[in-house]
């Protein structure tokens, strides 16, 4: 009896959302092992190994270490004297108007291509704001915006374009990888990307002046002697931990994308019965990163985006509404801004994230797929 209850209560793992890859822990010891030793916590030798090793791999000229992407945000419209208004997807995570705020600006917002997932070049060439100053266009679900349409919107009405790549790491645009299209293009290395560091972020830039000022401002500002502040910056520094563990990952990030992008491809080789959904779709300019894989159920579904969740969750499929809601509406706000972005309001409303991390076994994804087929109706 006790055998048959133990069976009973046993419950089958949910497939997780997210999961973090991280390299051997017996080859990460030594490295985390000199920086206790050495007692340098932060702006050591590994920040500086991780910042070659950055620029190395996505082509260019600095990358500055911070304690996340966000806060490298901050200190890029900082460093930028960005303080006005600045235009932002509508679609995409908080952080990226947030931090406009955070300079006190105020964020703009506009509308995406329901096809791409990605702010609308033609959208962003029709606002006629004095006031705006920048552009901060984002790599959605790891998918790199139309890049050189905004950049030739941006020089004509001569605004600054940065880029929010929190998202974006082993993306590319007509074959050069992304860091180096804007003023400045932040990653994060948190624990839901490609590559982690446990917690941080970088920040790239084929301008050494900018990077010059980026790293004074990490370290509150503070000039060379190290006393005086030359600005007024943050507490942003990368631990030297973090950097370890960045090292270690970083460099497995080919290797990391294309597993992600077999999985991708395998999912969407095994849904494409289902015409209820609609894929992120790019062109052949532009190559994913793969950091999360983000569908759309349509109208034509039998079940809404929410109560497809729902199922999902029941079954022990971790997913998610992502990004819901749309910047405009978030409570934070409190209806202080307006916009008219009815595809970002639609595909608040339909798109859902379901699991997709390094090291995904094809079991788990198969069950992924089966739980989709029963909720959304066989073909």
């Amino acid at each position: 009896m006790k055998k048959a209850s133990r069976k009973k209560s046993q419950k089958i793992a949910a497939v997780p959302l997210l999961k973090p890859w991280l390299a051997d822990l017996k080859k990460v010891v030594p490295d985390l092992k000199k920086v206790w030793a050495s007692g340098k916590l932060s702006l050591g030798v590994y920040t500086q190994k991780l910042e070659q090793l950055a620029c190395r791999e996505l082509g260019v000229k600095e990358a500055v270490a911070v304690s996340s992407c966000t806060s490298g945000m901050i200190l890029a419209l900082r460093a930028l004297n960005i303080h006005k208004k600045v235009v932002v997807p509508d679609y995409t995570f908080p952080a990226t108007s947030h931090v406009v705020l955070w300079n006190g600006g105020e964020p703009r917002f506009c509308d995406i291509g329901l096809t791409d997932f990605t702010i609308s070049p033609e959208a962003l060439a029709g606002i006629k704001d004095p006031a705006v100053e920048a552009v901060i266009a984002v790599n959605i679900f790891g998918l790199p915006p139309r890049i050189s349409e905004l950049q030739k919107i941006c020089r004509a009405k001569g605004w600054k374009l940065i880029f929010d790549s929190a998202q974006g790491l082993g993306a590319s645009y007509r074959g050069r990888s992304i860091g180096g299209f804007g003023e400045a293009e932040i990653f994060s290395l948190s624990p839901s990307k490609v590559v982690t560091s446990a917690e941080g972020g970088l920040i790239t830039t084929n301008n050494s002046g900018l990077a010059e000022r980026l790293r004074q401002l990490r370290d509150y500002g503070k000039g060379p002697d190290k006393e005086d502040m030359l600005g007024v910056g943050l507490s942003a520094r990368m631990s030297e931990l973090c950097a370890v563990v960045a090292c270690h990952n970083f460099v497995q990030l080919g290797r990391l994308r294309r597993e992600r992008e077999q999985l991708v491809e395998r999912y969407r080789e095994k849904l494409m019965p289902l015409k209820e959904i609609a894929f992120q779709n790019g062109d052949a300019s532009r190559a994913s990163g793969h950091n999360y894989f983000v569908f759309r159920i349509t109208e034509r579904a039998r079940t809404t985006r929410d109560q497809a969740l729902k199922g999902l969750r029941a079954a022990g499929i971790e997913c998610k509404r992502y990004f819901y809601p749309p910047l405009h509406r978030l409570s934070a706000y409190r209806g202080q801004y307006r916009a008219q972005c009815p595809n970002a309001e639609k595909l608040s409303e339909q798109a859902l994230a379901v699991p997709l991390y390094s090291g995904m076994k094809l079991a788990q994804q198969d069950r992924v797929i089966r739980q989709i087929f029963e909720i959304l109706g066989e073909p």
